[in-house]
């Protein structure tokens, strides 16, 4: 039979108040439970602390391994980072090379530039012989030296001319084709024309002149052939005869010789033809320097500093990235650890979290301590208020005697109750089975048969 039915029965026949062991029944059910729960609680919390304890020394141990694949790491970063810098850096030294070449284009074909400067070297000869021959001998120069390096001066004339033909009429028209550089342009090619066309009208008007005069001077000097063939006696050795009239024929031929050549001299059309020609030739000649140059320096600049520079570039920047693509291995196997550590860090719990959870779970083990020692205490005391109800309810059927023996037995039981019990567990004296008034005659007797 079960022990509260029995407990119950008891208390029935003996009219006890039902409440205290009710209370008792309650205290004790809850007491085990809370003390279930305390333990398990306790478990959790040593689980919990060797559970923190593992997961900072893994975590140490990962933060070790962390440090020393960063050293790596960093090492390995450090050297791709410069390669990629460096093939950054001639990136875009290609990219400005490029916009510099693009700003550069090629106006004309290389051979119009060589022979737009084929055609300024013959205008500057032109101009430097024209002033060797003519300017140094009007000025007297006797030294040859300082003849050609005045001559020399004069046809510089023409590299004097050239960049401001270059800067102000040629790049204008091919490099900003303005309105206003298109008119300028045109202006300076017709002034060019018509400057051209009337050098060109005197120099063949003096040629005309030039070549009559020469024709004349040589019938002339047949006719003076003749004279002299006729006073020439036929008979060699013979005494020649002079003959003054033929002598003041051949003075005046010679005379007409000379004021043909007075004449050709002091024309004005050789005046306008040496003036025109020296003016032209330097023109000229700067104007072709002034296209020459331009094409000849795209090209340059083409051939000698663009390409090979961006061929320059563009081998280094290979090499670059086979020295990158091996630098980059180690980095990638250094980026992989870390990324495996971090996933690992990421596993494991937070330290933090543990240890409010440990905070959490020891104030709860506080607290059901707590409940424990108040289902004890109320164990305790309805214990107390049960047997307190037996004994008030059974006191009256008992002799003085029996009860001073049986309150002497219940203390030497408490006594040595204390003395042997080391727990904190609620005390319970045994009865054997009988109720309070039947326990109680029972050590009465058993004190009288001792004595």
């Amino acid at each position: 039979m079960d022990e509260d039915f029995k407990k119950g029965l008891e208390n029935g026949l003996e009219d006890l108040d039902k409440s205290n062991y009710e209370d008792y029944v309650s205290s004790e059910v809850t007491l085990n439970w809370l003390t279930d729960s305390k333990q398990q609680l306790d478990e959790q919390i040593l689980a919990l602390k060797e559970q923190i304890a593992d997961t900072t020394r893994q975590k140490l141990e990962i933060l070790e391994a962390t440090r020393e694949v960063k050293h790596r790491y960093s090492s390995h970063a450090h050297g791709v980072s410069a390669i990629e810098k460096e093939i950054s850096t001639l990136e875009k030294k290609i990219e400005d090379t490029r916009e510099e070449k693009a700003k550069n284009p090629l106006y004309y074909p290389l051979l119009a530039g060589l022979i737009y400067f084929a055609a300024g070297l013959v205008f500057l000869s032109g101009d430097l012989i024209i002033s060797h021959e003519i300017v140094a001998y009007a000025l007297n120069i006797k030294n040859n030296m300082e003849a050609w390096a005045f001559a020399s001066g004069l046809a510089g004339v023409t590299l004097l001319l050239k960049p401001a033909y270059e800067r102000l009429v040629e790049e204008p028209y091919l490099k900003n084709p303005t309105e206003r550089s298109k008119k300028l342009h045109g202006y300076f090619q017709t002034t060019l024309v018509v400057i051209s066309v009337v050098t060109l009208s005197v120099l063949g008007w003096f040629r005309y002149e030039a070549y009559k005069a020469d024709k004349l001077k040589a019938g002339i000097n047949s006719e003076i052939k003749s004279l002299q063939l006729a006073a020439t006696p036929l008979i060699q050795g013979t005494e020649t005869i002079t003959d003054p009239a033929l002598t003041q024929k051949i003075e005046a031929k010679m005379k007409e010789v000379d004021a043909l050549n007075k004449q050709l001299v002091t024309s004005n059309w050789a005046l306008l033809s040496f003036v025109l020609s020296g003016v032209l030739f330097a023109i000229a000649g700067a104007i072709c320097f002034g296209i020459a140059f331009p094409i000849l320096s795209s090209y340059w600049k083409r051939w000698f500093w663009h390409n090979p520079a961006i061929n320059r570039a563009g081998r280094r920047i290979r090499k670059l990235r086979t020295r990158l693509a091996e630098a980059s291995k180690p980095l990638f196997e250094s980026t992989s650890h870390l990324e495996f550590h971090d996933k690992k860090m990421e596993i494991l719990p937070d330290v933090a979290e543990l240890k409010q959870e440990l905070r959490r779970l020891e104030e709860n083990a506080g607290i059901l301590a707590e409940k424990i020692k108040l289902a004890l205490e109320s164990s305790r005391v309805s214990l107390y208020n049960s047997g307190y109800d037996s004994g008030n309810t059974h006191k009256d059927g008992l002799s003085a005697e029996e009860l001073k023996n049986y309150r002497s037995s219940l203390m030497d039981n408490l006594r040595y109750s204390r003395e042997n019990t080391t727990d904190k567990t609620p005390r319970v004296y045994k009865n054997n089975g009988l109720r309070p008034h039947q326990a109680l005659r029972k050590a009465i007797t058993d004190s009288f048969n001792e004595n």
